[in-house]
């Protein structure tokens, strides 16, 4: 039987409250994503990872995933005997992680509150964990939120992040919905990696670069593409699966099918606490 545990931290709702609203009707897709091979083998290469890097804590050991989503990574550790905790803005998403724990009768300590110092020393994580990481948490770009992390962590901290996207369909409706998102992933990187070496040491960092190509039905490309566009700012979501429908034309497949790819880059950054 889980012995999953959620604590609401008390934050300042309205301040967060659209961009968790944002992930909370996000959280179904990510729940649905976690049992599929894709997401079954980047557990599994985070694991490998972590015991190639000498990242791995002890048998035992308590680890801290920050931006936890539905709890995918603490999930893969909690199976190998560690006393995995989460931390994650959106209520859905925790929600998520604790009815998967449930499932695979796993132990999770999962947290709803916004990552920052406030955050921090309001649970009094200071040192407490051996291992503390995060997986393409957008606020982890911040250098005071890569500090934070860092006091968490008793030894080994590892922040995977983009250093570069391509997609070929949500570059296309980004610059449709939005305009040209001229975000500059890898000056993002290298702004963590400054921060990381005054707050670390023995500071790694592998980029790991992946193509893709992905096949949709209709349905499978309205749902994925919205959910990846979407902003209160635009209008329903019905509305832009509406204005989405005729912009997939040049990349359906003469079975009816939509093409998409993409490339990621992405970065590996591990450290020890000084």
């Amino acid at each position: 039987m889980s012995n999953t545990t959620v604590t609401n931290v008390n934050t300042n709702n309205e301040e967060w409250q659209v961009e968790r609203d944002a992930w909370n009707s996000r959280s179904e897709f990510f729940v649905e994503l976690h049992e599929k091979i894709e997401r079954t083998a980047q557990v599994d290469h985070f694991i490998d990872f972590l015991r190639k890097h000498d990242l791995l804590p002890a048998t035992g050991g308590r680890t801290l995933d920050i931006g936890c989503g539905v709890g995918d990574y603490a999930l893969g550790l909690a199976k190998l005997g560690y006393k995995a905790t989460g931390i994650d803005l959106s209520n859905g998403m925790i929600e998520g992680g604790r009815q998967l724990a449930e499932k695979e009768n796993l132990d999770l300590d999962l947290y709803v509150a916004p990552w920052s110092e406030v955050t921090r020393l309001a649970l009094g994580w200071d040192k407490g964990f051996d291992l503390t990481y995060s997986f393409f948490c957008p606020v982890m770009f911040d250098p005071q939120n890569i500090e934070a992390m860092t006091r968490t962590s008793r030894n080994k901290c590892l922040l995977v992040a983009f250093a570069g996207r391509q997609d070929t369909i949500v570059d296309a409706l980004t610059e449709h919905f939005y305009g040209v998102d001229d975000f500059d992933w890898q000056a993002n990187i290298d702004g963590v990696l400054h921060r990381v070496k005054s707050v670390g040491q023995t500071v790694n960092v592998e980029y790991i670069t992946t193509p893709e190509e992905e096949f949709f039905t209709e349905e499978e490309a309205l749902r994925y593409f919205t959910m990846r566009l979407h902003s209160e700012e635009w209008g329903s979501v019905e509305a832009m699966k509406e204005e989405i429908l005729p912009l997939l034309a040049p990349y359906r497949q003469a079975d009816g099918r939509i093409r998409n790819t993409s490339e990621d880059k992405v970065a590996w950054i591990s450290w020890s606490v000084k």
